[in-house]
């Protein structure tokens, strides 16, 4: 295993690593960490020490048959994480998200397209281990072609962790009759002092939407594009502005 002790925000090309890293990050540290070429990286582990903010980006592009992201967020740290899935043909992630200590917080963020014949599993789950944790997750996909897409996870809190919130959304548009889409976010409550939701929303591209855009003239591709990057445009602000550019770039191509 890979261990990178991480004292300064930075861009990081994971083309080197093979099977697993682990990525350190002390107390009181303020960093941007932006990761790219994950695809032969089959576990990656976030530690993440008191009072600390962390800004994580992960820009995928190639097939990923397993991945496992772990992070263990420590008290009065918080996490936000950018996912920008634009993987090929397979991709099957399981992320686990620790709040181990007092107001240890994340945020995650993911977008993902699917195409052609690709096969996406994506789970996501967060364990609120301690009072006065807070977490959310936020997966949005866009499915077409004969592809298949699946959000999943678990945002557990459990026993005596009281006054912790946490949050789920699911939400995929899909644009074929062929392809395949799945969302099932699950909540496991162990506490009554909390706050807790879920939305799970899998539907085709409103008829209305493409007519109204349409009759403004746009083609229908046109108007499936601007309906796909209003859907995944959240994601870009995770990045900086090459990158930005690029999974721009990624879905005009891919539509």
């Amino acid at each position: 295993m890979k261990k990178i002790i991480v004292r300064e925000s930075q861009n990081f090309d994971c083309a080197p690593i093979k099977n697993e890293a682990t990525f350190e990050i002390g107390q009181n540290e303020n960093i941007a960490l932006y990761l790219y070429n994950i695809e032969q990286v089959n576990s990656l582990d976030f530690e993440i020490g008191e009072s600390s903010i962390v800004q994580l980006s992960i820009f995928a592009q190639k097939a990923i048959n397993q991945s496992k992201i772990t992070a263990n967020i420590g008290k009065n740290s918080k996490i936000t994480v950018y996912f920008a899935d634009f993987t090929t043909e397979k991709i099957h992630l399981d992320a686990s998200i620790n709040l181990n200590d007092d107001e240890a917080t994340c945020d995650w963020h993911l977008a993902s397209l699917s195409e052609k014949n690709d096969d996406k599993v994506i789970s996501v789950s967060m364990y609120h281990n301690h009072p006065n944790t807070h977490g959310r997750i936020d997966n949005y996909g866009v499915c077409k072609d004969q592809s298949s897409l699946v959000f999943s996870g678990i945002s557990h809190i459990v026993k005596g962790c009281h006054q912790s919130t946490s949050h789920q959304n699911a939400k995929i548009v899909v644009f074929d009759n062929n392809c395949k889409a799945i969302a099932k976010p699950i909540l496991k409550i162990d506490e009554n002092d909390i706050e807790a939701s879920h939305a799970a929303v899998v539907g085709k591209v409103s008829d209305e939407h493409i007519f109204y855009l349409t009759s403004r003239g746009l083609s229908v591709d046109e108007a499936k594009l601007l309906i796909t990057l209003g859907y995944l445009k959240p994601i870009l602000k995770g990045f900086n502005e090459s990158t930005q550019q690029e999974i721009n770039t990624l879905i005009e191509g891919r539509l």
